[in-house]
């Protein structure tokens, strides 16, 4: 699956540049995440992490939206304590912008805040079935479902993580999630990254080399 944050947020910016006024942005970036979130904190309690309840269109409507609506309420709250960065390198741009972005959304539920966040979700389980490969939307009633052929599930090799005893599977669909992460980060960043090539002249990776 593309990583939590920032690719999946990046992967629907589309939609908020395009109808500036026809989303929540804030529920919409939440919603996006909520998916991982809710199969994260479920993981910590069961020992191991995977696609569960929260990827399911079940988790979706009975616990991905309502946590959502209070994981929105606490980051917007939260943003609008935070004092920006008073420093000028790339990075601390790009935080301030985030963060100003949070802090500027209304904390109580909007017309559009429920809808976004439903939006932002569903997005989360569409692109994890393009970089996973199976099918859980119909948990707890259906188990998993393999999709793909076969030489989508090859395992090319293995990485030894704290969190995977035999080890986290490289394949074809580890691929498609490097892509879509990929993808997804330069979708969030790249207008902020050209307006900061235009400002300053300069390239991101060399200013924050010149910051350190």
């Amino acid at each position: 699956m593309p990583m939590t944050f920032p690719s999946h947020q990046g992967l629907i910016a589309s939609l908020w540049r395009r109808w500036p006024g026809r989303f929540d942005v804030a529920a919409l970036c939440v919603g996006a995440a909520m998916p991982d979130v809710v199969d994260g904190l479920v993981g910590i309690v069961r020992g191991h992490f995977s696609q569960g309840i929260g990827h399911s269109l079940l988790g979706l409507v009975l616990v991905c939206i309502p946590a959502g609506l209070l994981m929105r309420e606490l980051v917007c709250r939260t943003a609008r304590r935070i004092v920006p960065s008073r420093h000028g390198g790339f990075v601390a741009c790009m935080w301030n912008r985030a963060v100003a972005g949070f802090a500027s959304g209304d904390a109580t539920i909007g017309r559009y805040t429920v809808g976004s966040l439903a939006i932002g979700a569903f997005s989360h389980l569409l692109f994890d079935l393009v970089s996973h490969g199976h099918f859980p939307w119909l948990l707890p009633w259906v188990p998993k479902l393999a999709v793909y052929p076969d030489w989508w599930y090859d395992t090319w090799t293995r990485i030894p993580l704290p969190w995977h005893p035999d080890g986290h599977k490289i394949g074809p669909h580890v691929t498609m999630w490097v892509l879509l992460s990929v993808w997804g980060i330069w979708m969030l960043f790249s207008p902020a990254v050209r307006k900061w090539r235009t400002r300053t002249g300069k390239r991101p990776l060399r200013a924050m080399q010149e910051s350190r």
